[in-house]
């Protein structure tokens, strides 16, 4: 086969791949997109939040790309695009268990925590059915010019002088090109890791496997006996606290699936032996430990087969250098309890399309990308770390949750009220902002029976949406009065914030 000749060759075809390809494509590049395996096809991190959706705004504005403008929340994503799989996501959902023992919520929800990312349904985040979407983008990114090989295996790169070479195969025959640059978003240290090579970043602690699948019949958790909480606790991000880890279900609209509502599931556990086992025995005992999930599932069928990732957990050294980047999910991941996984990777997408809007990235802009990357996964690291060490102590996770739902919605309160700034460079989730990025160092230290009392002083700075409220009892709706009274922490008027409520909801 002829060697072929790429300004840019993206390796990897998920949502991130397809649209930072696209993007490339706009600005006049040759692209190619490399597919190991074809769409349609299963992929995971199916979650979006608020802050993933405002850079898919931010995107579609900068490159004139409006299918991201309707992706970007539930009520468009509906209306545009009834033929793509999609769940409705009010917030966030948290329940703890006990082997053996029904879930009871308490009197006060003291073993239950809803925190709402939306005022309502039509703007809701999402949960994509990845299938649909990733293939809905990889059709508009050929339709803006980039070339598209599915089936195609990369072996070895080779850099030179003058560029990257690269082969491989692809439907049983050599594959060859040269490329200008690289961006590798082929997943967990995927290949330019295996290639170079890049040095893998021991994770804290033993690994953690994730076993999950996609099942049609799962009841709704939620109970008429729970009370009223800000949004159906169902249509959500929800997570199920087990003493081995955490399950998370995320549901998807009717015929998504199936005829019925689907679920996505997934049971992250601590010690990753266990999956010595299958996978569907592995899930089955899971099941078989908690009641009330039992039930949840008792007709349930699962819509493909129980898989496993034995080491959920992994990081590289670097995320970028000579003429070569990673995205943030190739880079690194840590676990889908707060949903950062595509926000992160939509930042990536932002960052290398703005690298290359300048001409190609210079050393000097890979450095800064790649020390941003550091300094978030160290971020992110902690953030979840310190979940995990709270997990048994329900009370004190619920209070330490606080610490994320205050860092993200400041962060997206900021850009919705100012949408002409700069916010490419902007640290993911307040990695870069003192008040923040000080809680998971100083909490790190506090006992478990510390952090209730502590965290409501610690996001006093940063808290505009009334979090750690005992008020509350774990039942948080986004309230706009609240901002309004706290709009000073933003350095706005009351009056101003009141004004600026259509842009802040967005309906501007």
């Amino acid at each position: 086969m002829t060697s072929e000749r790429w300004d840019v060759v993206v390796v990897g075809s998920g949502f991130a791949a397809s649209i930072l390809a696209r993007i490339l494509a706009r600005q006049g590049r040759e692209v190619l997109l490399v597919e190991r395996g074809a769409h349609p096809r299963f992929a995971l991190g199916e979650s979006t939040t608020p802050l993933a959706n405002l850079t898919l705004e931010r995107l579609a504005r900068r490159w004139d790309l409006p299918d991201l403008w309707n992706l970007a929340n539930w009520g468009r994503f509906k209306k545009s695009f009834p033929e793509l799989g999609v769940g409705k996501k009010r917030g966030f959902t948290f329940y703890r268990h006990r082997a053996g023992e029904e879930f009871a919520p308490g009197p006060a929800n003291e073993s239950r925590l809803l925190v709402a990312a939306s005022p309502k349904d039509a703007l809701a985040d999402t949960q994509w059915l990845r299938r649909d979407v990733d293939h809905h983008l990889v059709d508009a990114a050929v339709a803006a010019g980039v070339t598209y090989r599915d089936e195609t295996r990369l072996d070895d790169i080779e850099i030179r002088s003058r560029g990257l070479r690269l082969a491989g195969m692809r439907r049983g025959e050599s594959f060859r090109c040269t490329a200008s640059f690289v961006v590798d978003a082929s997943g967990p240290s995927g290949f330019l890791a295996h290639r170079l090579p890049i040095e893998q970043v021991p994770p804290p602690g033993p690994p953690r496997a994730l076993v999950y699948g996609h099942f049609a019949g799962v009841e709704p958790f939620e109970r008429e006996s729970f009370e009223v909480g800000p949004y159906p606790d169902d249509w959500a991000a929800v997570h199920h606290l087990l003493e081995e880890g955490w399950m998370y279900q995320l549901r998807f609209d009717a015929g998504a699936l199936g005829e019925g509502e689907g679920v996505s599931a997934g049971v992250v556990l601590a010690d990753a032996s266990e999956m010595r086992a299958e996978p569907a025995e592995v899930w089955r005992r899971r099941l078989a430990r908690y009641p009330s999930l039992e039930r949840q599932f008792a007709q349930a069928e699962p819509l493909r087969p129980i898989v496993a990732l034995p080491n959920l957990r992994h990081r590289l050294v670097t995320s970028a250098g000579d003429r070569w980047a990673l995205l943030p999910h190739t880079y690194g991941f840590f676990d889908p309890l707060y949903a950062t996984g595509m926000a992160w990777s939509l930042a990536g997408v932002d960052r290398l399309a703005e690298l290359f809007a300048a001409g190609r990235p210079t050393p000097g802009g890979l450095v800064r990308y790649d020390r941003l990357l550091r300094k978030e996964a160290d971020h992110l690291e902690g953030l979840i770390e310190g979940a995990w060490r709270l997990m048994p102590h329900f009370p004190a996770f619920a209070a330490y949750s606080q610490l994320y739902f205050a860092a993200a919605s400041y962060s997206e309160v900021r850009r919705r009220l100012w949408p002409e700034k700069e916010w490419t460079w902007d640290g993911f989730l307040g990695a870069e902002d003192k008040v923040i990025s000080g809680w998971f160092e100083e909490i790190h230290h506090l006992p478990a029976e510390e952090v209730a009392g502590w965290v409501p002083k610690a996001i006093a700075p940063r808290n505009i949406a009334g979090l750690a409220d005992p008020a509350r009892r774990n039942l948080y709706p986004v309230d706009f009065e609240v901002l309004i009274e706290r709009a000073g922490l933003l350095g706005w008027t009351e009056y101003a914030m009141r004004e600026a409520l259509p842009r802040l909801m967005g309906e501007e």
